[in-house]
C-alpha cells in the first residue's frame, strides 16, 4: 500500500472515531467520548494533519466545559488556537475564539470575552463567514453597551445582504428599534423592513405569524410616535414616508445603518456583496 493511501486510511479513521465521539458524548458517556477524541489526536498526530488535530481540540474543549472543567477546556482551547494561528486556518481560529468566549464569559470574566470575542469578528470577516459573524456581533452588543449600537447596527447591514435566519434578523432589528429615540424616521425603516423580511423570506416560517404581528407592532408604533392617528392616517402617512418604495427605504436604511457605525466596521464592507 502506498503511503498516501495509508494515510488516508488514518485520516478516514480518524474521522470515524470523531463521529463516534459526537454521538457518544451526545449520550452523555463523556469519558468515553473523550478516550475516542484522545485516539483521533494520536492519528491526527501520526499523519501531520494538523488542522485535524486542532478541530478536535476544539470539539473536546466544548464537551469538557459543558461538563464545568473551565480550565482544562481553556488549555485545550488555546491549543487549538495557537495551531490554526500557526497554519493560518481563519475559520477555524474564529471558530475557537467564539466558543472561548462563550465561556469564559460565563466564568464572570467579561473584559476577556469581549477581547475573544472581537477577535472572532476580525476573523469571521476574513474569511466572509457573514452568518456567524452576525451572532458573533449580537453577542458583543450584550458584552460591550458603550459600542452596542455600533455592533448592532453592522448586524443588521449584514442581514439586509445574507440570508440570515429570519427570526434572528427581526429580533436584531426589534432590538436596534427599542434603541432609537421616539420619532426618528429610523424606526418606522425598521419595523418596514421588517415587515420586508417576512414577506420575503418567511414563507413557511413555523414562526411567522408572531414575527409578521411583532413587525407589524413596530411600524404601527413608529407612526403613533410620529402623532400618527392609526385607524384614519396610517395609509396615506406611511406612503407619505416612501415606505411603500423598496427603491427608497431600503438605501435610506443602509445609509442610516452606516451613519451609525461610522468608522466602527469589524470587517470589509465592500467585500460584501448582496444574497451571500
Amino acid at each position: 500500500m502506498e503511503i498516501s493511501e495509508q494515510i488516508g486510511d488514518a485520516k478516514g479513521k480518524a474521522t470515524t472515531l470523531g463521529n463516534m465521539a459526537y454521538v457518544i458524548a451526545d449520550q452523555g458517556d463523556i469519558p468515553k467520548a473523550i478516550a475516542l477524541w484522545e485516539q483521533n489526536l494520536e492519528i491526527f498526530e501520526q499523519i501531520g494533519d494538523v488542522q485535524g488535530k486542532a478541530a478536535t481540540l476544539n470539539n473536546m474543549a466544548r464537551v469538557i466545559a459543558q461538563q464545568g472543567n473551565i480550565a482544562r477546556a481553556i488549555t485545550l482551547w488555546e491549543q487549538s488556537l495557537e495551531i490554526s494561528e500557526q497554519i493560518g486556518d481563519v475559520q477555524g481560529k474564529a471558530a475557537t475564539l467564539g466558543n472561548m468566549a462563550s465561556v469564559v464569559g460565563e466564568t464572570g470574566d467579561k473584559a476577556r470575552q469581549l477581547k475573544l470575542n472581537l477577535q472572532a469578528a476580525l476573523a469571521l470577516g476574513q474569511v466572509h463567514a457573514y452568518v456567524v459573524l452576525v451572532t458573533v456581533l449580537n453577542n458583543l452588543v450584550a458584552a460591550d453597551e458603550s459600542n452596542g449600537l455600533v455592533y448592532l447596527a453592522q448586524a443588521i447591514w449584514l442581514t439586509l445582504r445574507i440570508q440570515a435566519p429570519l427570526a434572528d434578523t427581526i429580533q436584531l432589528i426589534g432590538v436596534l428599534y427599542n434603541r432609537v429615540p421616539q420619532g426618528d424616521e429610523l424606526k418606522a425603516l425598521l419595523g418596514t423592513m421588517a415587515m420586508f423580511f417576512c414577506k420575503r423570506r418567511g414563507e413557511g416560517h413555523p414562526q411567522l405569524e408572531e414575527l409578521q404581528k411583532r413587525s407589524i407592532e413596530m411600524i404601527l408604533g413608529a407612526a403613533d410616535r410620529q402623532g400618527i392617528d392609526i385607524e384614519e392616517g396610517f395609509e396615506a402617512w406611511f406612503v407619505q414616508q416612501r415606505l411603500n418604495d423598496l427603491e427608497y427605504f431600503f438605501p435610506r436604511l443602509n445609509q442610516r445603518l452606516e451613519e451609525i457605525v461610522g468608522d466602527g466596521w469589524l470587517f470589509d464592507p465592500s467585500q460584501v456583496s448582496m444574497g451571500e
